[in-house]
């Protein structure tokens, strides 16, 4: 009888000690991934670093303008739209992946936790406002994100993703198609003025 007790104790602690490390990964994977791309432009790129640290700059720290604003800044900078737009999307995908396998984990690290509450305020508040985007499920996320007005994004449509019942797969895929798909709208929409206003010039 103990003997059964001891053997069944030692499998769960097996059991938590392999969930710890596939949380740590989760956690952890994110990072490294923002890391090695730092590291790539460093070794590989450093005359375009500063280029892209400043569209990072304004798409992360640019509220509700950010997408709008850093098309044009990109494309300023000499960036290329298919470069711009991978970069985006790339940048979206990192931050999406770390929201959809660690959101419940991140509200409990200090400091990190307040900003993922306040996102998730963000995700139920757009969820109140965009009902539609929970009708339509992964299109209605896509969609969500394609859209360029408050309380909508990548950190935004991951939450409301997990609020609405999808998968972490499923809302990490709708996250990259909505920027992907986005991304190349707001570089022809800004192609399409800079023809219509360039005459005027």
């Amino acid at each position: 009888m103990i003997k059964e007790v001891e053997v069944t104790v030692r499998e769960k602690v097996k059991i938590i000690i392999q969930v710890n490390k596939i949380a740590l990964a989760k956690l952890l994977i994110p990072f490294a991934i923002a890391g090695a791309t730092v590291l790539f432009f460093l070794l590989f790129l450093p005359e375009e670093l500063g280029k892209y640290v400043t569209v990072f700059s304004v798409y992360t720290f640019a509220p509700i303008v950010g997408m709008i604003a850093v098309i044009p800044t990109g494309l300023g900078l000499g960036i290329s739209p298919e470069a711009l737009t991978a970069f985006i999307v790339y940048t979206d995908a990192v931050l999406a992946l770390f929201l959809v396998w660690n959101f419940d984990y991140a509200r409990k690290i200090p400091g990190l936790g307040k900003l993922v509450e306040r996102v998730e305020e963000q995700g139920e508040a757009a969820l109140r406002k965009y009902k539609w985007a929970k009708r339509f499920g992964f299109i209605g996320l896509v969609v969500f994100v394609i859209v360029p007005l408050q309380w909508t994004g990548a950190g935004v449509g991951s939450i409301v993703g997990r609020l609405i019942g999808l998968t972490p797969f499923m809302t990490w895929l709708a996250v990259i198609l909505g920027t992907f798909i986005r991304s190349i709208l707001l570089i022809y929409f800004g192609w399409l003025i800079a023809f219509l206003v360039k005459p005027f010039l």
